[in-house]
């Protein structure tokens, strides 16, 4: 019976020390879990009373100039002595018609004015033999009338023939195609043979050497830029600087926008390649900026942060207000309204706190 009632006390006594055993790690762990704070990233709200952005807009490049080369006369195409992407200089030979009928107009009109001449000479002879004539009172005034009549009508003959002769001459000039100024051929739209009609084009010809950027801007941003100005390029990735030429007095049809003229240069990138124009405009209206990540949807078409509120102990309690976005890229956001100036903001990772929470600081905000 001894034996029994001490092993009974033995139990008793195991199981009061299991007991308190597990009161005091539950104690522990709940001192444990009071004293882990999620750690947040913040920045301080810093009031601004405008916004500077960087726009990009994007155009195109083009030569300086451009011409859509034509023959000024209809004829067959006798010969095209360049290709597409071929360089010529000013005044080089492009394309020729065929002059052969030219040639024989020419001569047929040569042959006229000789006739004339010809006429003339025997005219003026016989002018000359009706002064004699009338000196001895052989010959009637009717006579030198008809005579000085003949006369007149054949210089006024050979001055058309002459002017036909010239005609001929710059026709025959106009059926050689030649450079106007030195470039590259962009498109060559005659073959050898085919039919040229006056003002029909036969080649594009695209200058080199003075290269422009044709970019579209917004009315209210084209206003500002002045020629001479000094903007900022960026064409195949490599950034450069070029000069305004000239901005345009119209909007155009589709964008609505105005056509500005910058010079480029270098003269290495080809006619077409794609090119962004950087401006700066401003936002003029007070409010903060933050980083992106600081952002998150909201309701109503507005933005959230969470704001740090501080509390005993150095943590801090989250609470959320809703803000209107003006301007956010891929690293910053302008917004208005919902914060004040001073205030802690959480800079990322918004998915982790929930308004309420205490958190603590990662590090001093900057």
């Amino acid at each position: 019976m001894l034996y029994r009632v001490r092993d009974l006390f033995r139990v008793a006594l195991i199981s009061a020390g299991l007991a308190l055993g597990q009161s005091g790690c539950d104690a522990q762990g709940r001192e444990e879990r009071e004293v882990i704070y999620q750690p947040v990233a913040a920045v301080t709200a810093v009031k601004s009373e405008r916004f500077e952005v960087s726009r990009f807009f994007t155009g195109v490049v083009q030569p300086a100039q451009t011409a859509d080369i034509a023959f000024e006369f209809g004829g067959t195409v006798q010969t095209v002595l360049v290709s597409e992407g071929d360089r010529v200089e000013e005044g080089d030979l492009l394309a020729r018609l065929d002059t052969a009928l030219l040639e024989i107009e020419r001569r047929q009109l040569q042959a006229q004015l000789a006739e004339a001449g010809a006429t003339l000479r025997l005219t003026e002879a016989n002018l000359k033999r009706q002064d004699s004539l009338e000196a001895d009172g052989y010959a009637s005034r009717q006579r030198r009338d008809e005579l000085e009549a003949n006369r007149d009508a054949t210089r006024a003959r050979m001055q058309h023939l002459q002017a036909a002769l010239d005609g001929n001459l710059v026709r025959q000039e106009k059926a050689h195609l030649l450079a106007p100024f030195a470039g590259v051929v962009g498109e060559r739209f005659m073959e050898q043979g085919s039919a040229a009609a006056p003002g029909v084009p036969a080649l594009t010809l695209l200058e080199t050497g003075r290269l422009e950027a044709h970019v579209g801007v917004p009315r209210q941003l084209a206003r500002d830029i002045r020629r001479g100005d000094v903007v900022d390029l960026r064409i195949d990735g490599e950034t450069l600087r070029g000069e305004v030429l000239a901005v345009g007095a119209q909007l155009k049809a589709r964008s609505h926008a105005v056509n500005v003229r910058v010079a480029i240069e270098r003269d290495r990138f080809l006619a077409g390649t794609v090119v962004e124009l950087a401006l700066n405009d401003y936002i003029d209206t007070p409010g903060f900026v933050l980083p992106d990540a600081a952002l998150t949807a909201s309701l109503r078409g507005l933005w959230r942060v969470y704001v740090l509120q501080p509390v005993e102990g150095g943590l801090y309690r989250v609470e959320a207000r809703d803000l209107q976005l003006r301007y956010s890229d891929s690293r910053q956001a302008f917004v208005e309204g919902g914060i004040r100036d001073g205030e802690l903001i959480v800079a990322s990772g918004t998915h982790r706190v929930v308004p309420g929470q205490l958190v603590r600081l990662e590090e001093d905000p900057a």
